[in-house]
């Protein structure tokens, strides 16, 4: 059974980058996080949209913020 969290680690593997862009992203607001513990989750479905949105997919990311 596929669980419907992620790691940060799991999230940076996938998105193919460092867990510190991960991490900034949650800074930012950009990609959505929990914390049902001590460690910090994504889940899969905002993972997948955040994917859905990224630069290059035609649709603006963060519509109406600072450039």
């Amino acid at each position: 059974m596929v669980s419907p969290f992620l790691l940060l680690t799991e999230c940076a593997e996938l998105a193919r980058v460092p867990v510190s862009t991960v991490r900034h992203w949650i800074a930012i607001g950009r990609l959505p996080s929990v914390r049902p513990g001590r460690r910090r989750m994504v889940r899969r479905d905002d993972l997948e949209a955040f994917f859905a949105v990224a630069p290059g997919s035609g649709k603006d990311p963060n519509p109406g913020g600072n450039r």
